[in-house]
């Protein structure tokens, strides 16, 4: 089994990493390592087991996470908007008014804008990425600017279809 690299060894390598940082003017970065470096100062003959060990302790338990309170996949409501989206393809008029109806739903609260957009964003593809927006106007952007995506694929699509027939 190798041999554990300890702190110090740890220390020499992050100083030249800190030093090319430095000469290449990469300032905020430098200062980063040198921080890093003034944690491990003192601690040079430990092994780098020992002092993470320690580090932990020191810090205590870590907080249980609690779980994000996700919005039901099949909510109606949500359903009824990504239905909505969906079907007006790459229809601007349609999907004009569909995004209308959406922004006016008093019944849509954040959560399931957020829902929507995801489904929306995900569901031609079968995606299961979940997206986080921090605003209401930032689902709202990703929702138009998918749209926008799968409308110019479409134009693309039907030109290359008419030029190799």
């Amino acid at each position: 089994m190798p041999e554990s690299m300890n702190v110090g060894e740890l220390k020499e390598v992050l100083e030249r990493i800190q030093e090319l940082y430095a000469l290449a003017g990469a300032n905020y970065a430098a200062a980063d390592f040198e921080r890093l470096l003034a944690t491990l100062a003192g601690h040079e003959d430990q092994t780098i087991d020992e002092f993470v060990e320690q580090t932990r302790a020191l810090l205590g338990p870590a907080a249980p996470r609690r779980p994000k309170k996700r919005l039901e996949p099949s909510s109606p409501l949500v359903d009824e908007h990504v239905r909505r989206l969906l079907s007006a393809g790459v229809i601007q008029s349609a999907f004009n008014a569909a995004l209308s109806k959406l922004k006016d739903d008093v019944r849509v609260n954040q959560a399931e804008l957020a829902a929507i957009a995801n489904r929306y964003l995900n569901d031609p593809t079968g995606g299961t990425f979940e997206f986080e927006f921090h605003s209401d106007d930032g689902a709202y952007r990703a929702i138009k600017r998918m749209f926008v995506e799968r409308a110019q694929d479409d134009s693309k699509a039907r030109i290359i279809k008419r030029m190799t027939g």
